[in-house]
């Protein structure tokens, strides 16, 4: 019987393998993607997924031997500037890579104006009906006249996203090629679960155009439903190939970090943490009074929010997006304008109205902040700066600035916490997310605030970095006596990791989970009976 021939793939790599120094940050990978396939690529922080995207799009070159054929062809590595859009490879990153002060029709059409000369008039009307009709093509209903900023982050994904897919769309056309491949690199991370479906959709339209999909994520959930098939890799190197129908999420996880690892339960780990951090945050402290008593919370969406949270215990709010949940932790950190209420730090009662950053610093209140890379991490500093900066002070003895202490200081963080690479000179912006937000929370950590607020603090961050910072949290709040607010639409980690939870609805806690009744189904059902009653 004659074997029928293989069909070639949109796109392969063979013997990927890069060193940075003497970290070798993939060790030769291999990766197919067939044509109409959409390829899932999981790993922890650090795993070697971005690395292998960096070599996929032309921004590292890899150690001889790696080779790359697109459609069949080879193609030289690494790849030129601009060379990966003329082999049919379109990128769509975290960032989406989008100018907020201009419009959707312009942001879809800013790539092709490039190179036409500035004597050339833009027709608008013509581009207006050219885009409408793109939008059209891919169901994607979007005002050309709004600006990209004010876009809610479902529709400027979705606005990236069209945009990428029309540029394979164009290379096919001119090509007469048939292969194409889109990468999407984590972009269902800044949206709410409700929302990532839209995305789907999109994601299945673009297939149904030609293209084939590499969609990397930390979201198991959204890898295990709209991928054909899961690469895994580990330590630079590919360690698992599953369909996921036919793989639970917790064997994925397994694969991800190690059997040995998913194994460890959270307060296993929490302990481990404890005796980790045990001289770095805890010192001596202080007896704590009653910890944290909020009164009365108002502004925005928000509505008289009181609740005490007692030293060493984990507080969670759990709401929908538009509940006022996500508004709780910037206002008792005092970042956002018109705020009502008071708020207790022991025996000290503060005007939540009139706290500001700086003083919520001061009072010993730490915000991690959902989005790191603006508002939680210097980028360009090193990563040894940016742990150190809350408590720089402490190190300037006798006119004398003791940097040399910093650094050390630095470096027994880097190691306590699990940061990867341990290079501390390096600027925080080229670690993984799950590195950077270590991070964050060691930064905050290391000045031994009385009050730490959360807000989506394993957002974009992978299992087992996961996991590690449910440890680092439980065992600073132990250690410390430490108060601690932590507020996430991801209601399985809210039952996993808080003492209670507490559930708004248009702004105002209508409940509260503690003890056996604090499970995710319940939080679910506690947040959709007030949509129920409602309507």
């Amino acid at each position: 019987m004659e074997s029928v021939p293989e069909e070639v793939p949109a796109v392969e790599l063979r013997g990927i393998s890069k060193d940075f120094g003497s970290n070798r940050a993939l060790d030769d990978v291999d990766l197919r993607i067939g044509h109409g396939e959409v390829v899932g690529l999981v790993g922890q922080n650090g795993s070697g997924k971005s690395t292998l995207v960096k070599v996929l799009s032309g921004v590292h070159e890899p150690s001889p031997g790696g080779r790359l054929f697109v459609g069949g062809d080879e193609v030289p590595l690494p790849l030129a500037p601009g060379k990966a859009g003329e082999v049919g490879l379109s990128f769509v990153y975290q960032n989406l890579a989008l100018a907020p002060g201009l419009t959707v029709l312009e942001n879809l059409t800013f790539g092709q104006r490039i190179g036409r000369g500035f004597l050339n008039p833009i027709n608008w009307r013509g581009e207006h009906r050219s885009a409408a009709v793109v939008l059209d093509r891919y169901q994607v209903s979007l005002d050309l006249d709004a600006y990209s900023g004010d876009l809610p982050p479902v529709d400027q994904a979705r606005l990236a996203i069209v945009r990428a897919a029309e540029d394979l769309r164009r290379f096919r056309s001119a090509s007469g090629s048939s292969h194409s491949v889109l990468v999407l690199d984590e972009p269902t991370v800044f949206l709410p679960e409700e929302e990532v479906e839209r995305l789907f959709d999109l994601v299945r339209t673009v297939v149904a155009e030609g293209a084939s999909v590499l969609f990397i994520s930390h979201d198991l959930a959204a890898v295990r439903s709209i991928t054909d098939r899961v690469v895994v890799i580990r330590d630079g190197r590919t360690v698992a190939e599953v369909v996921p129908g036919e793989t639970e999420e917790s064997e994925l996880v397994d694969l991800i970090v190690g059997a040995s690892a998913a194994s460890a339960s959270l307060s296993e780990e929490a302990a481990e943490a404890e005796d980790s951090l045990s001289g770095l945050i805890s010192g001596t402290p202080e007896p704590r009074e009653s910890a944290v008593v909020v009164g009365h919370l108002s502004g925005g969406r928000l509505r008289d929010l009181s609740c005490e949270i007692g030293a060493g215990e984990i507080l969670g709010v759990a709401g929908l997006i538009g509940s006022g949940a996500e508004e709780v932790p910037y206002r008792l950190f005092g970042a956002l304008p018109e705020t009502e209420g008071s708020l207790r730090l022991g025996s000290r009662t503060l005007d939540a109205g009139k706290l500001s950053p700086q003083r919520g610093v001061r009072e010993q209140i730490a915000l991690v902040p959902a989005d790191r890379a603006v508002q939680g991490l210097s980028g360009e500093l090193s990563l040894w700066e940016n742990i150190v900066m809350l408590v720089e002070d402490e190190h300037y003895r006798g006119g004398v600035f003791r940097r040399s202490e910093l650094v050390e200081l630095a470096r027994d963080a880097i190691d306590r916490f699990g940061i990867r690479p341990a290079l501390p000179d390096a600027p925080a912006q080229t670690f993984s997310g799950g590195n950077q937000q270590k991070a964050l929370i060691a930064k905050w950590l290391l000045a031994r605030p009385r009050f730490l607020l959360l807000h989506e603090p394993t957002q974009g961050v992978d299992v087992g970095a996961r996991r590690d910072i449910y440890g680092f949290v439980k065992a600073a709040a132990a250690l410390s006596q430490m108060a601690v607010l932590w507020v996430t639409t991801d209601f399985t980690e809210l039952a996993e990791v808080c003492d209670r939870v507490i559930v708004l609805s248009e702004g105002r806690p209508v409940t509260t989970l503690a003890g056996q009744e604090l499970t995710d189904d319940a939080i679910s059902a506690a947040t959709l009976r007030q949509i129920r009653e409602a309507s």
